[in-house]
């Protein structure tokens, strides 16, 4: 009990101090709690930004594979119609998508990658807050027991000191 009292110190907590905190220059705990979650919250923006570019590479990528798809038939058509010229310049242009293509799925596959290494880093810093925060409520539970024992202890003592009066 008196390692508890030591801990938590003989005042109360104030709005701007929970218990914990001995000087003004440390962070207390409401504020290391608000702090993580913060971080919480902007680990979750970064992972929904990556996601969202990764989204968007994906239907760019959808649409150059369908212009391809066209320019394929284009140059079919046109080498049907006897103009190899318009069929050579189709194939070409499908040979530049093409590159473009490979270069927007590499472009994916590294945010994707990122995605998911962001994602691991995020659940582990979720574990860490909330193992903080169990952290955080047992420190209150001591706290309030410690506080408890201390009055129970304090009229006990009030108690005696009235039974020896009498």
């Amino acid at each position: 009990m008196r390692f508890l009292a030591r801990i938590f110190g003989s005042k109360p907590a104030t709005a701007k101090h929970d218990a914990g905190a001995s000087t003004r220059d440390q962070l207390t705990l409401g504020d290391a709690q608000r702090k993580q979650l913060s971080a919480v919250q902007k680990m979750r923006r970064g992972v929904a930004d990556v996601s969202v570019s990764r989204q968007r590479l994906d239907l760019q990528a959808a649409d150059l594979q369908k212009a391809m798809a066209a320019l394929v038939n284009q140059a079919e058509t046109s080498q049907a119609a006897g103009d190899l010229a318009a069929a050579q310049t189709a194939m070409n242009r499908h040979l530049i998508m093409g590159e473009q293509l490979g270069d927007l799925m590499s472009q994916r596959d590294a945010l994707a990658e990122q995605e998911t290494m962001l994602i691991g880093a995020l659940t582990q810093l979720q574990a860490r807050v909330s193992g903080f925060n169990v952290t955080v409520e047992t420190l209150k539970a001591a706290h309030t027991a410690a506080g408890a024992d201390h009055a129970i202890a304090k009229a006990l003592e009030e108690f005696d000191e009235d039974g020896r009066q009498r």
